[in-house]
């Protein structure tokens, strides 16, 4: 099976700088997924997008209102659920995951670190490994490498190296922001090199999704799925049918 996973960027929720109503935010996340869920994809990750400037560490806020929210998804969908708390917030992301069982979670900076636009952004694998252990979290950790917005001070090849070591069950692989496709020497040698399965999380369109279908083991689509500041249902169908002619 080849996943396509799709993304529900929330509004900005309650604490943000652009907050404006909670019920806007929930209408419009469920209204997001069941178009994705309509459209054909085979899992959901939610993400609190709106919530520029990003913090390193959310508030319990946050992680009330992605909760309430990602349950909802859950439960109206029936897809697998992912929890993607920015900026690189993994424990609260496992605390969300477990509260609502969601499957998978997904975390920018595991290991090594990097400069971003919020800071440094520290692998802390350890902490966050170990914690999932405490809560008992079933979730499985999806890792970025090289992530998006942030630069970096190892080659891919050396996160590539280290990744298994940190007990991770997929590899993300980006362009440099948010919609950039991912350039597929990239994916091929992060495909060639590890011992798990491989995503692409940025820039993924019709018409490159063939190409680096070869090299990896599904994607994460977001940006191409949106118009006019919700998902269209035909974007959705279109990447699945150029999957399914492929696959």
């Amino acid at each position: 099976m080849f996943p396509i996973i799709g993304v529900v960027h929330l509004k900005p929720l309650p604490g943000s700088p652009n907050y404006s109503s909670f019920e806007d935010v929930f209408e419009s996340a469920l209204r997001d997924a069941k178009a994705l869920a309509e459209g054909g994809v085979d899992a959901i990750i939610v993400e609190n997008f709106g919530d520029k400037p990003f913090l390193k560490t959310v508030g319990a806020e946050t992680v009330a209102c992605m909760s309430v929210i990602a349950w909802e998804v859950k439960r109206e969908t029936g897809l697998p659920l992912g929890i993607n708390v920015l900026r690189n917030d993994a424990k609260s992301a496992l605390a969300i995951a477990k509260a609502v069982k969601a499957d998978f979670i997904r975390i920018n900076q595991l290991f090594y670190a990097s400069l971003s636009p919020e800071g440094w952004l520290e692998g802390e694998a350890g902490e966050v490994l170990r914690f999932k252990k405490a809560i008992d979290c079933n979730a499985m950790i999806f890792a970025d490498i090289c992530v998006k917005h942030a630069h970096h001070f190892v080659s891919l090849e050396e996160y590539v190296k280290n990744a298994e070591r940190c007990l991770i069950d997929a590899l993300i692989v980006t362009g440099s922001a948010t919609g950039k496709p991912v350039s597929l020497r990239d994916v091929r040698t992060v495909k060639k090199v590890a011992g798990m399965p491989v995503l692409v999380g940025s820039g993924v369109t019709p018409n490159n999704l063939p190409k680096l279908a070869r090299f990896c083991d599904g994607v994460i689509v977001g940006t191409y799925f949106k118009r006019r500041g919700g998902i269209d249902i035909e974007r959705v169908k279109e990447i699945v049918r150029v999957r399914d002619s492929i696959i």
